[in-house]
């Protein structure tokens, strides 16, 4: 029996996409597990339920693009010698929540590939090997295609190319991933959303009941107090902050790059004023085009601490 089912779908097609909010991708896990750097599992979920986030068009053009240079540098200059093949959508047959889309495949022995690219300034991400989230999109990839190692490739500031090769671990699998994508499912399936990840989330899952008055446990009490110090500490370390660069300015006064026992260390250039729209003045003048391109930011929520009355 194959580790999984081939879906035959054109990406980015509406059939592609219905067949995405059928179960978990590979690229979605980490989310899902709290592991990822761009996405929550309430974004997941959303989608699961047919409410999309954002979508950059442009950033989905120029990962597919890039797909055939890094296909061609792998023949080309990685030394290693293996046909890559288009890659496919597939669903576990074990755990048919799972699914993934594989950039590219190689036979003898079957495995597959992962395409990446990176910013030049995102790049160190890279340095100590593949990224967790990636790490986790692949291991699900593995898991879905019966493998046991894959090739990730990435294209890093349009200049760098790196190879990586990720063994598969079962155990991580097993004792952890397929417990949190059946726990997501169920949400999914019931219709709980997962707890607020972000603050951002928070805002849009528990916005403010007007007149509301709730009594804080001695737990929560320390966290507010907590709270209120670190502000206090940001706001001192930000005066600290001024004062010294004040103190520096009255030696460096005009010089532009400072050097420290004879290499550079620091630019101090003076920068051109931040230009400012004056909002109130275009609403009196232009009500119409004012309200016609304005956008209504997402809401989110301010904590104060009030002052005890004495």
């Amino acid at each position: 029996m194959s580790a999984y089912a081939r879906v035959d779908v054109t990406p980015d097609t509406p059939e592609w996409e219905q067949e995405r909010r059928k179960s978990i991708g590979a690229s979605e896990v980490a989310a899902v597990m709290g592991l990822s750097r761009f996405s929550t599992a309430l974004d997941v979920y959303k989608h699961k339920q047919g409410i999309d986030s954002d979508f950059d068009p442009v950033l989905a053009f120029i990962g597919h693009q890039s797909e055939p240079i890094m296909e061609a540098w792998v023949h080309k200059f990685s030394g290693v010698h293996a046909t890559l093949w288009p890659g496919f959508m597939a669903r576990s047959a074990e755990v048919p929540i799972l699914h993934a889309s594989f950039d590219r495949v190689s036979f003898d022995p079957f495995t597959t590939w992962q395409f990446k690219t990176a910013h030049a300034v995102a790049g160190h991400h890279w340095d100590e090997g593949i990224p967790t989230d990636i790490r986790v999109q692949v291991q699900a990839e593995m898991f879905v295609a019966g493998t046991q190692k894959a090739g990730v490739v990435v294209w890093i500031g349009g200049r760098e190319f790196r190879l990586y090769w990720e063994p598969r671990d079962d155990r991580f699998i097993d004792e952890h991933m397929i417990p949190a994508l059946g726990d997501f499912w169920n949400r999914v399936l019931t219709g709980t959303p997962p707890e607020p990840a972000n603050l951002a989330e928070i805002a849009e899952v528990y916005p403010t009941d007007p007149g509301t008055v709730l009594e804080l446990p001695e737990t929560a009490f320390e966290t507010l107090e907590r709270i209120t110090v670190l502000n206090s500490d940001i706001t001192a370390q930000e005066k600290e902050r001024d004062a010294l660069k004040v103190a520096l300015s009255e030696f460096v006064q005009g010089a532009e790059t400072l050097t420290y026992a004879g290499r550079p260390v620091a630019t101090w250039k003076t920068q051109k004023g931040r230009a400012s729209f004056d909002k109130r003045t275009f609403e009196l003048d232009h009500p119409d085009l004012a309200a016609a391109y304005t956008n209504q930011g997402a809401p989110f929520k301010v904590l104060r601490r009030l002052k005890e009355k004495s």
